[in-house]
């Protein structure tokens, strides 16, 4: 996406506060996932499944901390910073864009679910991925940083829980 069709983009939504609104909801969707996760944990620990309980927090947690470093390391500007606009949800952060942690974060987990119940894990992935698209579209993440962190979770998880 360029500057010409997030202009456009946001526009759209300002003149139509329903999908403004819809895409509000799509934004917070990550505080349902990291809600989810601890309640996914809880019921590791209540179950005595201490295998996969220490998988469970290790493998997301692996994933968390490279894509820390990441973009610690990468400090990636903002597409509210290298375009000037205002975006969806204003935001001060400044860099660290590069992957998105927000992606990377919701896809780990949707990997963490799938590897206990599959079909639970698709919800999730689908989650994930709205969750994707909603930071692109708010103006907060470029397209890139979003692919790159839904690439980390999923590999990451993917050879966390099922190769390893």
């Amino acid at each position: 996406m360029n500057l010409s069709q997030y202009t456009t983009l946001r526009e759209w939504f300002l003149q139509h506060p329903g999908c403004l609104k819809l895409l509000r909801v799509l934004y917070r969707l990550p505080l349902l996932m990291y809600c989810a996760y601890p309640a996914l944990l809880a019921w590791l620990l209540i179950q005595k499944r201490w295998d996969l309980l220490l998988r469970e927090v290790a493998v997301p947690l692996a994933v968390f901390l490279g894509v820390t470093l990441l973009r610690h390391w990468h400090n990636s500007p903002r597409p509210y910073e290298v375009w000037n606009v205002t975006p969806l949800f204003p935001r001060s952060k400044k860099g660290h864009s590069f992957p998105s942690r927000h992606s990377a974060a919701a896809s780990v987990i949707a990997m963490a679910f799938w590897y206990i119940n599959p079909a639970a894990g698709a919800v999730m992935l689908a989650a994930a991925l709205l969750i994707a698209v909603s930071r692109v579209l708010a103006g907060v993440h470029f397209v890139r940083d979003v692919l790159a962190g839904l690439a980390a979770g999923i590999l990451g998880g993917a050879i966390g829980f099922f190769v390893i």
